[in-house]
């Protein structure tokens, strides 16, 4: 049984491609020792997109042609995108590894783990715990960066954070080398505290700003698309102690999760990712889930399912554990988590620390 994913394993996205493409083989491992799908083994069909929209759509144009029922996508949100325009209600069934995509209703499209809009609620409600009023953005002008600020302004629209205000807003593009103008502007605004929608060697480029103009205590939220310790690693002289960033369950020690199904199934990925010398972290886990559910439909279904019954089935899943959270899905809801399944942590130089619980509400001291 073959699972096509196209995968950005270099470019600037390899960060997360690279580590998906070895989650995804650990995974198949797993499945293939407990007998595979109907006694038929797995295996990873791995492409690489480069980071590359049209290398992307090339590769997709090619499967689609063969009448696969089903492709993995990732792993950013420009390439992403550009496949998921390649979906007509005949097929295939495409599952994005980018969460910044947002599936319309009743599409073949599912989007891996939380929504733009749960995880920029739980930066706010961190900031609102804080006291912070004043806020300020600097978000890229590709695809990610503009649906990070698209939803920063309807998240901000919300009651609950009417007292939080958007003092100034600087955008940059993500071959930039150097943002220190924009920052200079938003140092100049004095805002309490900063959203950054960057990822990758973008964020990079912003924390190297930060540091140049001493911006480093300013308190700052970057996107769950940096949630990998190989990023964090190479920044790891200019990451500012109050940069946040959102993570899911899989990245918190499963020790210190509530007991139930995601505690067993985090501790389950973090043990096999362990064991193969990964850190666990969203890196190696965004791909993780939307494998699982789809080898779940095909063991439910049999290995010749079509699109449209992987589409039925993966719309009605209810309460099942995944790594990021527990899944409920239905035809207008293509992702399935909550805000439960957010965590902002901070860096320790070595490993993400979660400062919040689920929701981005505070812990009353950082989990060790």
């Amino acid at each position: 049984m073959v699972i096509h994913a196209i995968l950005s394993e270099t470019g600037q996205g390899g960060f997360l491609g690279s580590r998906q493409a070895k989650g995804l083989q650990i995974l198949a491992k797993q499945v293939n020792a407990s007998g595979g799908i109907d006694g038929h083994p797995v295996q990873m069909d791995i492409l690489d997109n480069q980071t590359s929209p049209s290398t992307a759509v090339s590769l997709a144009t090619q499967l689609i042609a063969q009448h696969v029922p089903f492709i993995l996508n990732g792993s950013i949100g420009a390439v992403d995108k550009a496949v998921d325009a390649l979906a007509t209600p005949n097929g295939p069934f495409i599952y994005d590894l980018s969460p910044v995509e947002h599936p319309p209703a009743g599409s073949k499209i599912f989007s891996a783990g939380f929504s733009l809009s749960l995880e920029i609620q739980s930066d706010l409600t961190y900031f609102k715990s804080k006291g912070y009023t004043k806020i300020a953005a600097l978000t890229s002008t590709d695809a990610s960066g503009v649906a990070g600020f698209s939803t920063l302004q309807q998240v901000l629209a919300e009651p609950q954070f009417s007292s939080i205000h958007l003092i100034n807003h600087q955008t940059f593009a993500d071959t930039d080398v150097s943002v220190t103008t924009q920052l200079s502007v938003i140092k100049a605004a004095n805002p309490q505290a900063m959203i950054t929608w960057a990822t990758g060697t973008p964020l990079g480029t912003i924390l190297q700003g930060m540091s140049s103009l001493g911006m480093s205590n300013l308190p700052t939220t970057a996107d769950s698309g940096n949630g990998s310790f190989a990023e964090m690693k190479q920044y790891s002289s200019i990451v500012p102690k109050d940069l946040y960033t959102a993570i899911g369950s899989l990245t918190v020690p499963a020790s210190q999760l509530p007991a139930g199904p995601v505690q067993s199934a985090v501790a389950s990925f973090q043990s096999a990712v362990s064991a193969a010398g990964g850190t666990p972290g969203l890196g190696w886990g965004l791909a993780w889930d939307p494998a699982q559910l789809l080898i779940g439909a095909l063991k439910k279904l049999g290995p010749n399912a079509t699109s449209d019954q992987i589409l039925n089935y993966m719309e009605n899943l209810h309460n099942v554990p995944g790594v990021i959270g527990l899944y409920n899905t239905s035809t207008s809801n293509h992702r399935g988590l909550t805000a439960s399944a957010v965590y902002l942590a901070s860096w320790n130089g070595t490993k993400f620390v979660p400062v919040t619980g689920p929701g981005g509400v505070p812990l009353s001291s950082p989990a060790g």
